[in-house]
Order: structure tokens, then sequence, then C-alpha cells
């Protein structure tokens, strides 16, 4: 790179460069006017300013509802863990008294097969599984906050 070609930097650079910028000076953010006046310095149309905050704002609050989502479907997993435990010792200890064959391994399976479901949800989800359960969720909210709203009136 020659003296006369500016640098260049990426989104990444930018980032910890501002992050690191603002630390030195012992603040952790800045006001919306700050934000503005920097945008015009360096040639960003205020309005594209707006419209990318309206959009962080979004994708924050699409990224603490799959949060709630997940911690909502572990809970419940472990929930289902621990019935699966008591459930299979007591069919296990059950077999163990009654004569007969042994038949607690298939009980054993069935509720085995429907637990790692339970995992794949909890733990793996699809997108697509995680968005039609959050616009459910937020269908409930909505809902709930209407309920409400009358009963206050």
């Amino acid at each position: 790179m020659t003296e006369n070609t500016p640098r260049q930097y990426t989104t990444d650079d930018i980032n910890r460069i501002i992050r690191r910028a603002l630390k030195m000076e012992q603040t952790e953010s800045i006001t919306h006017g700050e934000l503005l006046e920097t945008a015009k310095e360096l040639g960003i149309d205020p309005g594209r300013i707006e419209e990318a905050i309206k959009l962080e704002a979004s994708a924050m609050e699409d990224e603490k509802q799959k949060s709630a989502y997940l911690i909502r479907k572990r809970a419940a997993f472990k929930s289902r863990l621990w019935g699966f435990v008591i459930l299979n010792t007591f069919i296990f200890v059950l077999n163990c008294i009654l004569p007969g064959p042994w038949w607690f391994q298939w009980v054993l399976l069935g509720t085995g097969i429907s637990l790692a479901f339970g995992f794949r949800n909890a733990y793996a989800p699809s997108e697509h599984r995680m968005e039609r359960s959050m616009r459910r969720y937020g269908r409930r909210q909505n809902r709930l906050r209407g309920r409400r709203l009358s009963e206050m009136k």
C-alpha cells in the first residue's frame, strides 16, 4: 500500500476502533445527537442512521425473544428429564418386583425417544420451528395484554 492510498477499514475494524476509543474516553455510550453528528461527518445520511437504529432495535428484540424461547424450552426439557428418570426408575423397580420377563426396556425406549425429541427442540431447534413458536408466543402475549387492558377499563 502506497502512502497516497487511503487506508480502508472493514466493519469489524470500525467496531473495534470505536469501542476502544469509547473505552479510552471512559464512556460506554454516546447520545443520539452525537451519533447523528458523527454520521454527518462521515457523509452518512441521518435518515439512514435512523433506519439502521430501528432495524437494530428490531433485531435486538428478535434476539431477546429467541433467548427467552430457548430458556423456556430448556427449562421444560430439564423438567421432562426428571420425569423420565423418576418414571423409568419406578418402572424398573416394578419390573424387578413382578414375576415374568423383562419389559421395562420397552417403556424406556418409548420415553427415551420422546426425550430425544425434547432435547432436540431445546438445544438444537430449527429456525423454522423457533420462528413459528415465537409467533405463537407473541400472539398469546398480545391476547394477554388485550385482556389486561380491557380489565383496567
